[in-house]
């Protein structure tokens, strides 16, 4: 509906101004109590839903977790602090609260899924993909393809269950062959950290039931029709993005390129311990801001805020994040 203000005097004038009267008389309030209404204490289901041309995209909420500032080498308490405050944000003490999303993409001909969140390896704030999914109303069974932009226990491990059965038996796994070649390379990964030791056991487990459906690219360029692959490596060797073209309009898919709104846009050099290799990922960062705040170009983040839809603007010699409007038609 759309309301003018010719509209809204034609309305007072055909009334009378009985409108305007009736509001102006006394309210009589009732002296009847309430009981107290119970408090639902969760927050609403984790799925949203917008379109890019013809493309329909759900964006699906699978929790958060609290990570700790010294994952950070670079990180300034007072810097960090400040941007805070700019941002009308609660600035953190130690932990920095980092949302985990995941994608699903109805192209019209097919329903592709873009990472699948944690399941229930990284603690009970996380884990909500798989009901946030059957909220949404995506049958596991409809789906015909899952991208990967890595293979991170936060991105792989809604696809399989811990018995080992493919939550989306229909389902042709596509990733990029130097991750898979990471993840899979037992004689560097045996000498590696635990963490990198977990991350492999996870991924050859997750990803076992697909041997037979998987398809493993080298490549940029068209993975399916109207994706493109766009390699950012740093965050690991093969970590890859996405970019969605329909009918003029476009977003990328830039997997964890960001980890922290409210810091990375304006200290890009603020990389995270977990990437492979942290200059690489800062290059590849500084490469995509610059790429979507010349183009206009919007993003979907993997840890930005949820839904995680937004674009960048270039700022001074850094960058600013603006979350998108809320699409009320599809």
């Amino acid at each position: 509906m759309t309301l003018s203000r010719r509209d809204l005097l034609r309305s007072s004038l055909l009334t009378g101004g009985a409108g305007l009267v009736a509001s102006m008389a006394p309210l009589s309030m009732p002296t009847s109590s309430f009981a107290a209404a119970p408090k639902a204490g969760v927050q609403t289901t984790g799925a949203y839903r917008f379109s890019v041309g013809k493309f329909e995209i759900t964006a699906l909420l699978d929790g958060y977790i609290d990570a700790g500032s010294d994952l950070i080498p670079n990180y300034d308490p007072q810097v960090a602090e400040q941007l805070y405050k700019d941002q009308f944000r609660t600035p953190p003490v130690d932990k920095i609260r980092v949302p985990i999303n995941s994608f699903v993409v109805n192209t019209g001909d097919k329903i592709i899924l873009i990472d699948s969140g944690t399941a229930d390896n990284m603690g009970p704030t996380l884990g909500q993909f798989t009901d946030n999914l059957k909220a949404a109303g995506i049958a596991p069974e409809s789906v015909d393809a899952i991208l990967l932009t890595h293979m991170h226990v936060d991105h792989i491990s809604g696809i399989t269950s811990k018995e080992g059965k493919a939550h989306f038996p229909n389902a042709e796994l596509i990733v990029h062959k130097k991750d898979w070649d990471f993840w899979h390379d037992d004689s560097y990964i045996s000498q590696a950290s635990d963490f990198l030791k977990t991350n492999s056991a996870n991924a050859k487990a997750m990803s076992a039931p697909y041997s037979k459906r998987l398809t493993l690219i080298d490549k940029d360029g068209e993975v399916l029709p109207g994706i493109e692959a766009v390699a950012l490596p740093g965050h690991t060797p093969g970590h890859t993005g996405f970019v969605l073209r329909s009918e003029n309009q476009e977003v990328l898919i830039w997997g964890d390129v960001v980890h922290f709104t409210a810091l990375q846009f304006q200290h890009p050099e603020w990389s995270i311990a977990f990437d492979i290799d942290m200059q690489q990922a800062e290059q590849t960062r500084r490469r995509m801001l610059d790429w979507v705040s010349a183009d206009r170009v919007a993003v979907l983040g993997s840890h930005l805020e949820f839904p995680g839809l937004g674009h960048v603007a270039e700022d001074k010699g850094a960058y600013r994040y603006y979350q998108s409007s809320w699409q009320y038609q599809l």
